[in-house]
């Protein structure tokens, strides 16, 4: 009877009607975890346990648009979950933004009363298109751990063109009603990872430039009423160009941008420390001219010299927070000078010797005041990086007071043993 039993449950298994209730059976469980429409070419279970499928396409339950396509994939169906191993990969970043938010309210905002593992390994990497190129995933590993009074989601990558360094996210989100929240923690000190894969969710991003990348820490708790962000880390090739775009590009280089520590509240800056750093490139005279007198900073500008100078080199530390802004310049220069933060073509920028290198959060909002609209008197302007400014500085009425614990990085540790002065 056994014998029996098994090769009636052989046959079974291999029937057209069997595999196609299982293909059904499948694409409803996994749309149900994860809220994404699944559809499948080829679907065949291998044993009864097992199974494999081919062309599958996941797509937005509203918009019917495809979020990632998956050759080939392998299953193991367990009592306690899924173990499913991906083949070639391909994901859109522009759609990732949505993907993920579909992800966030499908599987970690619903509670589960049985708890169903779903482990999800990639070992042949995964190929990411975004607008800068193609970034490719060389291995990556995602455990989805859903609960009644807590779901996770945990994830762990090594680049490929970066094997030595391992990226790890945490998404965890609170189901209790009293404390209802979702934490994000992403963790990639060694590998760089491109800015524009995340710029869709953080717009900040896009004002570093198509090429920047960003290596660090990052900390984001998300309530119902606010949400914090704490990072830790280095901006490389940051277009100073496209950051200064909104006051008309004055500087025109490319550099790096370190942060030992940036606190966020509801896209309000709490506190920002760190250093910004740039080589070659040209600037404007006349903007950093009047720049300097707005900020206080002691500088020699050539009166030979024409509108649009060469930049040697740009170096200076800054803190930022409701008392104001102090900038220490970082570059060598004579010893009776004040910190040097800037050479340029037959011109230098310096910083004032503390505790005078102070400037107000007003002098800031002045020095940066964008462009007028229109150089007629009669027409009414808005100048919308004034009001931009004047949403996210921390103004002392705005900003709330805080012990901020940063995270500890490389980064934080160099910046930490240079004192700004």
């Amino acid at each position: 009877m056994p014998l029996l039993g098994v090769v009636i449950a052989s046959i079974v298994i291999t029937t057209p009607w069997y595999q196609s209730w299982q293909r059904g059976a499948w694409e409803t469980r996994i749309s149900e975890n994860l809220g994404v429409t699944v559809r499948t070419k080829v679907f065949k279970l291998t044993a009864p346990h097992q199974f494999y499928a081919e062309g599958v396409e996941l797509r937005h339950p509203e918009t019917d648009v495809i979020l990632a396509r998956i050759a080939r994939l392998n299953g193991l169906m367990r009592d306690k979950g899924w173990s499913i191993l991906l083949e070639t990969p391909e994901l859109d970043a522009g759609q990732l933004e949505s993907g993920l938010q579909v992800l966030h309210d499908a599987f970690l905002c619903r509670p589960q009363k049985s708890s169903h593992l779903l482990a999800i390994g990639i070992p042949k990497g995964l190929t990411l298109h975004s607008p800068s190129g193609v970034s490719e995933i060389e291995r990556m590993e995602i455990l989805l751990r859903p609960a009644e009074r807590a779901s996770t989601l945990q994830a762990k990558m090594t680049l490929k063109d970066q094997p030595f360094g391992e990226v790890a996210i945490q998404v965890s989100r609170d189901h209790n009603p009293e404390t209802t929240a979702t934490s994000v923690t992403l963790s990639s000190t060694k590998s760089w990872l491109p800015c524009d894969v995340l710029s869709e969710r953080f717009t900040v991003l896009k004002n570093l430039g198509r090429e920047s990348r960003f290596r660090g820490e990052l900390q984001c708790n998300v309530l119902s009423q606010q949400w914090d962000v704490s990072l830790q880390g280095e901006f490389d090739r940051v277009d100073w160009g496209a950051m200064s775009a909104s006051v008309g590009s004055p500087v025109r280089s490319s550099g790096m941008l370190s942060l030992a520590q940036l606190n966020l509240r509801d896209g309000k800056i709490l506190r920002a420390i760190g250093q910004a750093r740039c080589e070659g490139g040209v600037a404007s005279k006349s903007w950093l001219q009047r720049t300097s007198q707005l900020l206080q900073l002691p500088a020699q500008f050539s009166t030979t010299s024409t509108e649009s100078i060469a930049i040697d080199t740009i170096d200076f530390g800054f803190n930022l927070d409701s008392t104001g802004l102090r900038l220490a310049g970082a570059l060598p220069g004579p010893s009776n000078w004040p910190p040097v933060a800037a050479k340029l073509q037959d011109s230098t920028i310096c910083t004032p010797v503390a505790p005078e290198n102070l400037a107000s959060l007003n002098a800031i909002v002045t020095a940066l005041r964008a462009t007028p609209l229109s150089d007629s008197p009669s027409l009414p302007s808005v100048d919308f990086n004034t009001v931009y400014l004047t949403s996210v500085l921390p103004w002392p009425n705005l900003a709330p007071t805080i012990s901020p614990a940063p995270m500890r990085s490389r980064i934080s540790k160099s910046l930490e043993q240079r004192q700004l002065r």
